[in-house]
């Protein structure tokens, strides 16, 4: 034990207190530039992720907005229909419901709430993602009040003239919010579909 530490003690002696600085700030100057270099491959690596689930979004945003416009186009077909039978002195029993609905997806924009590269999203891109999808999430909820409310409706007076009216009412609600909802898509995907303006 005594050699070891005598040939330490003579080695120290044998270099200078520059070569033992030297050597220090050489290893500390390696451990910093392999953290910094580690953090920056992070930060690109988190910067392509934020990239992607952008564009997970304005995919999701798309397909949502087809299936809406043609949801849309079907119960406003359905709502000519129905106003031609209101304008009618009475209505007989044989009449149809037919509304149509389609579930919006919004699994990119759940995803991207809980990813690690959330923080790099480009902030206003976030904003009008929240803005948009809680339109949709409104629009889902009248959608949903709307068909339950017309069953409890039917199962408790399936008087036709009252039905009509009633339905005619409630489509007359789920098409305004359906048409606030496509010029929110449309607006989010004109400022957003060019991956130029989110960079």
């Amino acid at each position: 034990m005594r050699d070891v530490s005598i040939i330490y003690f003579s080695l120290m002696k044998s270099k200078t207190a520059w070569q033992i600085l030297f050597e220090f700030l050489s290893i500390v100057f390696a451990v910093l530039l392999a953290l910094g270099l580690n953090s920056a491959k992070q930060n690109m690596d988190f910067k392509n992720e934020a990239q992607f689930l952008t564009q997970k979004i304005i995919e999701e945003c798309k397909r949502n907005k087809l299936e809406l416009d043609s949801v849309y186009h079907l119960n406003n077909e359905y709502k000519i229909y129905l106003d031609s039978l209101q304008s009618l002195d009475k209505i007989d029993g044989n009449f149809t419901i037919s509304i149509a609905s389609e579930l919006l997806t919004k699994s990119a924009w759940d995803f991207t709430k809980v990813s690690r590269s959330f923080s790099y999203l480009d902030e206003n891109f976030l904003n009008d993602v929240a803005e948009l999808y809680e339109k949709q999430d409104y629009y889902m909820l009248i959608s949903n009040q709307m068909f339950q409310n017309m069953g409890e409706m039917l199962i408790s007076d399936p008087k036709p003239e009252k039905t009509v009216n009633i339905s005619a009412y409630y489509l007359l609600n789920l098409n305004f919010t359906a048409e606030d909802l496509q010029k929110t898509y449309s607006q989010f995907l004109d400022k957003y579909q060019s991956s130029e303006s989110i960079d």
